[in-house]
């Protein structure tokens, strides 16, 4: 059990929100599992509560979630020790290590692997055959802070010699199906999206026109001033799920992402994406403002 051995700064400001009075917390105060809005609210809710009753039930403390407006509330959240641990992409993990010193404890083996790529998406019955065909039209990403659908299909285009913003038009939809439907709608010629959500749409309109190389995959980061003891609980009750617990794996049910488990991580697994933030945002990369890493 992890007890009540969170200090007790965290265990306050995972009470109480920064502009209230300094009150003790009461006993028995859920522990906030911070995550990302990759979906829109209710299918976050549906996705990943049941996480949240396996933490309950394996930690043997009360658990909630806390899901973010935004990638940038998220790395907020964590960084002001209001969430215990936080579901980032590896984007918003290495700005909020750069910003506050949080750490990954592990980081997801969607279908055994733990590593993602990310999918350029256009219609079926377009007639773009490589990725320098998107020239003079327009191209569709999640959030700014997007590691999958923003940083790294940027990262492509900028490859197949596309400068975004000059070469083709950016436009944002905060969320990875946003940005695929908006293909189907003809807002948009192409959208960068994270693989799992991309292959959902394959047989609805859309196909694959390019798939970046490896990346690692998304992090579960706890704030800087977690204990060694806490983050071994946490590890040990996530490292066991689904194992012997063997949740219900209905995808309506569960996020695909968490069907294979987990892995360990380290900072030094995310060099890889603070080297790729370097080359597609510039300097300073880390610590810019969220609207700075748009598209101009």
């Amino acid at each position: 059990m992890l007890g009540r051995s969170f200090p007790s700064l965290l265990a306050l400001a995972l009470v109480l929100p920064a502009a209230t009075g300094g009150q003790e917390p009461d006993d028995g105060t859920p522990l906030r599992l911070g995550v990302v809005s990759f979906y829109n609210p209710r299918s976050m809710y549906v996705k990943y509560q049941p996480l949240v009753d396996y933490l309950t039930e394996q930690t043997g403390e009360p658990w909630e979630l806390a899901v973010s407006a935004s990638y940038q509330e998220a790395v907020d959240e964590l960084c002001a020790g209001r969430v215990a641990l936080a579901y980032l992409g590896p984007l918003s993990y290495v700005r909020a290590h750069a910003r506050c010193d949080a750490e990954p404890l592990l980081r997801l083996r969607t279908r055994g692997r733990d590593v993602f790529h990310s999918d350029v998406l256009v219609r079926s019955d377009s007639p773009f055959e490589k990725l320098e065909d998107l020239a003079g039209h327009r191209v569709g990403f999640g959030d700014a802070l997007s590691t999958s659908s923003h940083l790294v299909p940027r990262d492509m285009l900028r490859a197949a010699g596309l400068e975004p913003g000059r070469d083709v038009a950016c436009r944002y939809f905060g969320q990875h199906e946003r940005a695929a439907r908006a293909v189907l709608m003809g807002e948009v010629e192409a959208c960068g999206v994270r693989d799992v959500i991309g292959e959902l749409f394959l047989h609805r309109g859309l196909r694959r026109l390019a798939r970046s190389g490896p990346i690692p995959a998304y992090p579960w980061v706890v704030p800087p001033d977690s204990s060694p003891a806490e983050r071994e609980a946490l590890s040990s009750a996530l490292l066991g799920f689904p194992g012997a617990a063997q949740p219900r794996r209905d995808e309506e049910r569960w996020d695909l992402e968490l069907t294979g488990g987990f892995a360990t991580a380290a900072d030094a697994d995310y060099d890889i994406v603070r080297r790729l933030a370097e080359r597609v945002f510039g300097p300073g990369a880390l610590t810019r403002p969220r609207g700075e890493l748009q598209c101009q």
